[in-house]
């Protein structure tokens, strides 16, 4: 059985939105060979650091080697349930295929997600397939962005402003999900099909 992750589907979404992206440059992605950005690593420990965080945000903390200050007047709020893993089971064309993925934290019928950006653009996520993905497989109906805006200074990053940005349930949402994985299904199985192997 194929398993792709939600990171994959949103790949494939970014991919498709450029006109004039190589399909090399999926397939890169897809196989795990792009090396990630100081963008990518400072995300990744900014996760960490929210994933281990106990009495909320300090103005000054570390994680995976990056530097956190905050000067934000925002208050936000730090979810007992945090990065949980779901797995959801769809059948296409070329066979079944399981979505896996990791939201940063669960509360009630709500999925948050944080994110670590150098400017605000809402717009951003609205085609996302990552926030209607979650939806379906935690069978949530509300999923809120908490944008972090940022400057990067080597392994230092400054929060300067926050955002939350929400987007709900809505018919169909499963039918939309699912088409994309049909879609990046059919790729992988043409161009990697060692995935469907492993």
């Amino acid at each position: 059985m194929l398993r792709l992750s939600v990171s994959d589907l949103e790949s494939y979404r970014y991919w498709k939105a450029s006109e004039d992206a190589p399909l090399e440059d999926l397939i890169a992605r897809l196989s795990h060979v792009v090396q990630p950005t100081p963008q990518m690593e400072a995300g990744r420990a900014f996760a960490k650091l929210f994933e281990n965080a106990e009495d909320g945000l300090y103005e000054r903390a570390d994680a995976n080697g990056w530097s956190f200050r905050f000067e934000l007047d925002a208050h936000v709020e730090l979810p007992v349930l945090r990065e949980l893993k779901a797995e959801e089971v769809f059948q296409a064309p070329s066979g079944p295929v399981t979505l896996v993925g990791k939201v940063d934290s669960l509360h009630g019928l709500t999925v948050r997600d944080q994110k670590l950006t150098e400017r605000w653009d809402a717009e951003r996520y609205l085609d996302s397939l990552q926030w209607r993905a979650y939806l379906v497989m935690f069978g949530a109906e509300t999923f809120v962005y908490d944008v972090f805006v940022c400057r990067y200074e080597n392994q230092r990053v400054t929060v300067y402003d926050y955002h939350a940005l929400t987007f709900h349930r809505y018919p169909n949402i499963r039918r939309d999900v699912e088409t994309a994985v049909c879609e990046l299904a059919e790729v992988v199985a043409k161009y990697l099909p060692e995935r469907k192997a492993a």
